[in-house]
């Protein structure tokens, strides 16, 4: 049974005295009842829908547009230039002109997106500074070398056959009474043979030409003692802004590349607008300091430029998509698979979980597919970041 008790309603100061502190007390108890709530509250962040998380993250992704050619150093100190290789693996557009290969470069695109103030944007290397394995170059230098040779050595053939029949020539202008019913004597005419000898010495001389082209083209052919190098030049574009062209890109928001991982299997790398300005409504993406587990199965959200500009431009301008999946392999540390669907362009994306949180650099796709895609875990960009 409980009793209530009707305690008189004038003031007492005792009475006050007691209450307050039994209110403090009351407080003391519940103060690490409130700081347990607001520990729980501030770590479990909502879940958002794919809208929210698209409108959250878009404005930090950006369309990468490189235009790149080819440099390589040959052994005589001179600079060969071409723009790539092509289906067969040899070069292509080949010039010894840089403002001719400048005319005939290779682009390509990519995503990338802001992670600090300063203009400072993610991506991966290979969009940075696009590669081609340099045992394929070698090869394909080397073919070009064995085609110039057989060319020049097709010329000396040529120049060859022709200096032999203007020698057989000459001889219808010279007799010689033993053999000819001509008067005493030897009979010539000197100056159609003066012209011959005269086309013969130059046939000579572009012979000899060949000789030495052919000669220095074996003083190149030293695959070891060539130097291969990209040169690149590097815009971007935002979402929701019109491009009409190369130099919207190049022209409007060049960047520089400031750093590339060195490590084989770690395919990042950092960009930097020149203006050294992260634009103020522009998104930065946070790497959090605390490794995020990823669970198998869990949903995964990727925003990027599949395609480049081709699927990227609207009416409206350009603009990124949002594709979604789930883990689809248990992280190894090195690698996260996942099911979302890519293709082209979408190199250097942002992969995000349910409460917006990035978790990796998406990189590769699985040979053969387009829905099986590999990203660059968030403890690795760690590394990279601090390296």
């Amino acid at each position: 049974m409980e009793y209530f008790v009707s305690l008189p309603q004038h003031s007492n100061p005792f009475n006050e005295h007691l209450d307050t502190r039994l209110k403090f007390n009351s407080m003391k108890r519940l103060l690490p009842l409130f700081a347990l709530l607001l520990l729980l509250f501030a770590s479990c962040k909502r879940e958002l829908t794919q809208a929210e998380l698209f409108d959250e993250n878009k404005s930090g992704v950006v369309l990468i547009l490189n235009k790149y050619y080819y440099k390589i150093k040959l052994p005589n100190g001179q600079s060969m230039f071409f723009s790539d290789l092509d289906k067969d693996g040899d070069l292509e557009n080949v010039t010894l002109d840089v403002n001719e290969i400048r005319n005939n470069c290779s682009w390509m695109s990519g995503t990338g997106f802001f992670v600090d103030n300063n203009g400072t944007i993610m991506t991966n290397r290979h969009v940075a500074q696009p590669s081609i394995d340099e045992n394929n170059i070698k090869a394909g230098y080397r073919n070009l070398l064995r085609a110039v040779q057989q060319y020049y050595e097709y010329q000396k053939q040529q120049l060859s056959d022709r200096f032999d029949e203007l020698e057989k020539n000459k001889e219808q202008y010279a007799y010689n009474e033993e053999y000819d019913d001509v008067e005493e004597g030897y009979y010539s005419n000197d100056a159609r043979i003066s012209e011959i000898e005269q086309e013969q010495s130059k046939l000579k001389s572009q012979y000899d030409q060949c000789d030495q082209a052919i000669q220095q083209l074996n003083e190149l052919d030293d695959p070891r003692a060539l130097r291969i190098s990209s040169v690149c030049e590097l815009g971007i574009a935002y979402n929701n802004t019109h491009v009409t062209g190369v130099e919207d890109f190049l022209g409007k928001n060049p960047c520089v590349v400031i750093k590339t991982s060195d490590l084989e299997d770690v395919d990042l790398a950092l960009i930097q607008l020149k203006n050294k300005r992260t634009p103020g409504d522009a998104k930065v993406f946070t790497i959090e300091d605390e490794d995020l587990t990823l669970e198998m199965g869990q949903p995964l959200y990727m925003i990027g430029y599949n395609a480049g500009p081709d699927l990227a431009k609207t009416r409206t301008g350009i603009q990124a998509q949002m594709t979604s999946g789930k883990v689809t392999q248990l992280p190894d540390g090195q690698r996260v698979l996942y099911d979302i669907a890519t293709v082209q362009g979408s190199s250097g994306s942002p992969v995000i979980d349910a409460e917006g949180n990035l978790v990796a650099v998406n990189f590769a796709k699985l040979n053969g597919s387009d829905n099986f895609n590999f990203g660059i875990p968030l403890k690795r960009v760690k590394e990279f970041m601090k390296r």
